[in-house]
């Protein structure tokens, strides 16, 4: 009994500790708040990258110090930092006194749904998430109204780009007002606790089997079913009650459907970042002082170093590009769309003044959007991975 008592002792403890941990975030936001009407007093830039690196730096010493892993602690206080960053940039853009209405593809606890929600509680923003079956649902519900954004995956650093998002932009009326990261922590989940040699199938979408393709080797004996979603998986496996049937997803998933994780880290790469774009019906203006990024579709000439043109009026005027993606001209063979994600901001008479210049070189130019700038190239810290998220890659 004495046991009990101490273990009933120690959790209540923690739950102490834990009430602390959470109202020690809850004010560092508030002071956050308060540094953004500081800075908004002197037309500061809402991000301060020294400062970022050096708050990182910091923390880590402090973890060392005490025998705490500085890895986790960077990672901690990477989402903290994040976080508030996006709070400084909501306050600048403002946001809808109404709860939104987001679309994305998959249901409750899919990984779109995960960041979606990431992406609106950094924004301040209420909104409910409605479940579509595929990315053009998800779409066709922004464009006929009945939801007021859509949240689509646009590329992966395991899997690569996702070319049927790239398509449905390039022939949709929408533009892209933001985007998210996500980290894509794969695990294996069952109905039960059970051998992996016992395994007969292992459910999940296309792209979570395709990214955990070496690990699904090791099981010869399992068949990779495809379902539309990982969520979808786990509310299969559970309701199929099968201990042979396992799904890969993410662990909010596995728990929301009581299913036990049999194992962790299943991606062929360890670091495995999905990036989403925010779509909307309307432009989002985006104040000066917040890092943004423009996306934008064009189609070159036919001729010898038309696209090498396009890419050094970027280079001239100091723009850094972060993404080049190239997908086939519907009904044009042999001819190609490039999209291409670069540092700046239309509503600046520079970014401006490219944009306009490249229009004139290329057969055909839409721009996609601008809007806040997640994560910079120069971001202090990031993961090879996340970096990788956002290299240009000719394909």
């Amino acid at each position: 009994m004495d046991d009990l008592r101490d273990l009933a002792q120690l959790r209540d403890e923690l739950d102490r500790v834990d009430r602390q941990l959470v109202e020690l975030v809850a004010r560092r936001l508030e002071v956050v708040a308060e540094v953004g009407r500081a800075k908004a007093a002197t037309d500061s830039p809402v991000r301060d990258l020294t400062r970022e690196r050096a708050v990182l730096d910091g923390v880590v010493v402090l973890a060392e110090e005490r025998g705490v892993s500085g890895d986790l602690v960077r990672r901690i206080f990477r989402e903290i930092i994040g976080h508030a960053v996006d709070r400084q940039v909501a306050e600048l853009t403002g946001t809808s006194a109404r709860p939104l209405v987001v679309a994305f593809q998959g249901t409750e606890h899919a990984y779109s749904h995960l960041a979606a929600r990431k992406l609106m509680a950094g924004r301040g923003q209420s909104a409910t998430y409605e479940g579509r079956v595929s990315f053009a649902d998800a779409l066709g519900a922004l464009l006929d109204g009945s939801c007021d954004l859509a949240f689509l995956p646009i590329e992966n650093t395991t899997a690569g780009s996702i070319n049927q998002v790239y398509d449905l932009l390039q022939a949709s009326d929408v533009h892209v007002v933001g985007e998210e990261t996500w980290r894509v922590d794969h695990c294996l989940a069952a109905v039960r606790d059970v051998a992996l040699s016992g395994l007969t199938r292992v459910l999940s979408h296309p792209q979570g089997l395709e990214q955990c393709a070496a690990f699904l080797r090791t099981l010869p004996q399992a068949v990779p079913v495809t379902v539309f979603d990982t969520a979808e998986a786990m509310r299969a496996v559970a309701q199929e009650g099968d201990p042979t049937w396992a799904a890969i997803g993410s662990q909010e998933a596995a728990d929301a459907h009581g299913l036990v994780v049999l194992r962790r880290g299943l991606a062929d790469r360890a670091e495995n970042w999905t990036r989403f774009l925010l779509l909307s019906r309307t432009p989002a203006a985006v104040p000066d002082r917040v890092p943004s990024k423009t996306s934008l579709v064009l189609v070159t000439r036919h001729e010898e170093g038309a696209l090498l043109r396009c890419l050094q009026i970027l280079s001239r005027s100091g723009h850094s590009m972060t993404k080049l993606e190239s997908r086939p001209r519907p009904g044009s063979p042999f001819e190609y769309l490039f999209f291409l994600d670069f540092e700046g901001n239309v509503g600046d008479p520079a970014t401006a003044a490219v944009v306009e210049e490249l229009r004139a070189a290329a057969l055909w130019l839409k721009v996609l959007g601008s809007y806040p700038a997640k994560v910079a190239r120069a971001d202090a810290g990031d993961d090879d991975a996340l970096e990788a998220v956002l290299a240009p890659r000719p394909r």
